[in-house]
């Protein structure tokens, strides 16, 4: 079965994000801080080991530095603090960064780089502002109250 990814019509740059999300035991989505930097979203919950591709790991860059994922079936809430890449004359001079990710009030990314795009990105390129997006492809996943504030 096949799902959908789902974006904004609106892009952003620098933000903070807050979204509460429900994982069903198994399933699996992202969200796409600019359609690119997947932020996993995953029944990790009890897990002892965990990496990039388990809740909250930045996908091929960083596992979470703990595991602070709930049982599944319960609202979780991500609060995550982005910059945007940065360029100058066409060029990027600077990644984008994860400046922090709570998940269930506690920290589990600072100051993460990211050094190119996530795979199943929107195939846009790297670009100063970008849509959220909500991969769809892994099984069910609920998002609700989500807010982004755009940062000056």
């Amino acid at each position: 079965r096949g799902g959908v990814d789902i974006f904004t019509t609106a892009e952003f740059g620098d933000c903070i994000l807050t979204i509460e999300v429900l994982v069903p035991r198994g399933s699996n989505s992202g969200i796409y801080m600019m359609g690119n930097y997947e932020i996993q979203v995953l029944d990790s919950w009890g897990k002892a080991q965990i990496s990039p591709g388990d809740m909250g790991g930045l996908y091929g860059a960083a596992a979470p530095l703990l595991n602070a994922a709930k049982e599944p079936g319960t609202w979780q809430e991500f609060i995550i603090d982005f910059q945007a890449p940065r360029f100058a004359d066409g060029k990027k001079v600077a990644n984008a960064l994860f400046r922090k990710v709570t998940l269930n009030e506690k920290v589990i990314h600072e100051n993460v780089e990211m050094k190119g795009p996530t795979g199943g990105n929107l195939g846009r390129g790297e670009q100063p502002t970008g849509p959220l997006m909500f991969q769809g492809d892994h099984g069910p996943v609920a998002y609700r109250n989500i807010r982004i504030a755009p940062k000056q």
